[in-house]
């Protein structure tokens, strides 16, 4: 089964025609890797630098410093897609996309990592430095302290943890598949005159399903892991793709859409559906209208 929009999506990108799209699966991976292993460096450097006095505890923010940074990375590369817009279609026309979209995909693979990176335990390298104090309460989950129960908490956060990761995991699939992969790689945002209108039901209860799926994913991770770090990961990708979406991909819609969006906007939330619209939202997963 063709992946719907595919073929729309390569027509724009003709430099990668043929066997050259090998190139951009190897090109995901290599920034995939490299994103990821930045924050992990990030993430062991307490344990690497020796502790001295204030310094050593000063290091303990070092895994949110490789989060927040690879997040800003992320988010401005997907930017170039919109802050260039016009004056690369003004320069290359039919081929600025393609100048292009190699940020934005960056942008995006870079995003998906550090969802990834709220999955690795990566304390366990040196427990011996994480089990000390201050660092331990950094990576202790926060279920443990309720001791009578702690173990059962452990059980329900790893299930809760599983189901959140395959309810993101099938948002985002089901968004690729409903709505095409040049939707989803914002191919008409250079040729809008191309696009269609998305008149789909989980918009009325959802604005952004596919950066939902994105945060639903990297919230099973959280509530696995539920550690201080992990939630400040999460955090991290929400405020940055909240800012992305509320100040650039949102300010476009309300440039064409005018006040009808802004009401709109006010109505149906960015990432998590109102527990009343849960029955639409499920509809969407399963493929029902």
């Amino acid at each position: 089964m063709k992946l719907k929009g595919l073929d729309k999506f390569l027509e724009r990108i003709p430099k990668l025609s043929g066997k050259k799209i090998i190139i951009l699966p190897i090109y995901v991976i290599v920034v995939l890797v490299l994103s990821l292993t930045i924050q992990i460096y990030f993430d062991l450097l307490p344990s690497i630098i020796p502790e001295n006095g204030t310094l050593g505890y000063f290091t303990i923010i070092f895994p949110v410093l490789g989060v927040a940074l690879m997040g800003a990375i992320g988010i401005l590369l997907v930017y170039q897609m919109w802050s260039r817009r016009d004056r690369l279609k003004a320069k290359y026309g039919q081929l600025s996309y393609q100048r292009i979209f190699l940020a934005g995909f960056a942008g995006v693979v870079i995003l998906f990592s550090i969802i990834v990176n709220n999955f690795i335990p990566f304390y366990q390298y040196d427990l011996n430095f994480w089990t000390q104090f201050p660092f331990k309460i950094f990576i202790t989950p926060l279920s443990s302290y309720l001791t009578p129960i702690s173990l059962l908490l452990g059980y329900i956060r790893f299930f809760l943890g599983v189901f959140f990761c395959i309810l993101g995991a099938s948002t985002m699939a089901r968004a690729i598949f409903t709505f095409g992969f040049d939707y989803m790689t914002v191919t008409y945002l250079y040729f809008p005159e191309e696009s269609e209108l998305q008149d789909h039901q989980i918009y009325s209860v959802l604005r952004h399903p596919a950066y939902s799926g994105m945060l639903l994913v990297c919230l099973g991770g959280t509530i696995i892991q539920l550690t201080l770090y992990s939630i400040s990961f999460f955090l991290i990708l929400y405020f940055g793709m909240y800012i992305h979406v509320h100040y650039v991909e949102e300010k476009e819609l309300i440039n064409r859409f005018g006040d009808s969006y802004v009401e709109y906007r006010k109505k149906t939330p960015a990432f998590f559906v109102h527990m009343r619209d849960l029955g639409s939202f499920l509809n969407f997963i399963l493929g029902r209208e």
